[in-house]
C-alpha cells in the first residue's frame, strides 16, 4: 500500500496567501483565465478543479465562465475558508487518487500546482482519465525540472516538502501519454516564479524567512540550492484524453 504524502505546511500554514494575497500559486487567476481560453470549452461544461484549495479558481469559473464548475481538495482547513466565504461553492474533501465523482461526467480537469503535490501519481492520473468524458481536456500549471541534473537535490528535501516531487518536462509527458493523453499545448511560464518570488519578499522579508515559514522541516538553504540546481520552472498545458 502507497504512504500517503504528508500536507504541505505552506498550503496550510497561511504563508503563501500571504504572499500572493489569495490564490495559492504561481500567476494568480489571470494564469489560469489563460489555461482554460486554451482549452476552448463551451459555456455550461462540466469542470472538476483538483487541489482547488479555498475554491478561488471554482468560484470564477462559476461567475466569469459561465461552466458547471466543481472542486475537490484534501485539505479540510482550506474548505471550510472557502465555504465561509462562498457557503453555496460545490467543494468537497477528497485525494486525487480516490475522487468523489461518477466516471466519465467531467469535460476537463484542472490541477493547479496539485500534481507535484499528490502522492502515487498513476492513480491520480488513472482517476482523472476515469471522471473525464472521452476527448475532455486535462489542463494543468505546476513547477517543473527544466535541468534534469539537479534532480537528486530535490529528492534529497524532506518528503513533506512541496517542491521535491517536481519532474521534467519529459517525464511528465511521459506519464501523461501513457495514461491516454496527447499534449495539445506547453507552454512555459517561468517568469511567474520571480514575481512570485517577489511578493513572497515583499511579505516576508526575505526568501529565507519565507522557506522558514513555509517548509519548517526543510532547510531553507538546502531549498534555495535545489531550486538552483533543478533551475525549477513553471508550465501550463492542455491535454486531450483520447
Amino acid at each position: 500500500m502507497a504512504t500517503a504524502k504528508p500536507a504541505y505546511a505552506s498550503y496550510d500554514n497561511g504563508a503563501l496567501s500571504q504572499s500572493t494575497g489569495g490564490p495559492l500559486r504561481p500567476g494568480g487567476l489571470d494564469l489560469t483565465a489563460h489555461m482554460l481560453e486554451l482549452c476552448e470549452l463551451p459555456s455550461g461544461a462540466h469542470v472538476l478543479d483538483v487541489g482547488c484549495g479555498t475554491g478561488s479558481t471554482v468560484e470564477g469559473l462559476r461567475v466569469n465562465g459561465s461552466y458547471r464548475a466543481f472542486g475537490i481538495d484534501r485539505s479540510e482547513l482550506l474548505l471550510q475558508t472557502g465555504i465561509t466565504l462562498h457557503p453555496t461553492l460545490p467543494l468537497a474533501c477528497g485525494w486525487g487518487k480516490a475522487l468523489p465523482v461518477a466516471s466519465g461526467v467531467m469535460d476537463a480537469v484542472i490541477g493547479e500546482c496539485s500534481l507535484s503535490a499528490m502522492s502515487d501519481m498513476k492513480a491520480v492520473l488513472n482517476e482523472f482519465r476515469r471522471v473525464l468524458r472521452p476527448g475532455g481536456q486535462l489542463a494543468l500549471s505546476d513547477v517543473y525540472a527544466r535541468n534534469p541534473a539537479g534532480l537528486p537535490s530535490l529528492r534529497a528535501l524532506p518528503p513533506n516538502c512541496g517542491l521535491r516531487d517536481a519532474l521534467t518536462r519529459e517525464d511528465l509527458v511521459a506519464n501523461l501519454q501513457a495514461h491516454g493523453f496527447e499534449i495539445r499545448i506547453w507552454e512555459d511560464h517561468s517568469d511567474t516564479l520571480k514575481y512570485l518570488a517577489a511578493q513572497m519578499i515583499l511579505a516576508h522579508g526575505s526568501m529565507s524567512e519565507f522557506w522558514s515559514k513555509s517548509e519548517p522541516a526543510a532547510d531553507p538553504m538546502d531549498l534555495q540550492i535545489a531550486i538552483s540546481k533543478t533551475k525549477l520552472g513553471y508550465y501550463i498545458l492542455v491535454a486531450q484524453l483520447y
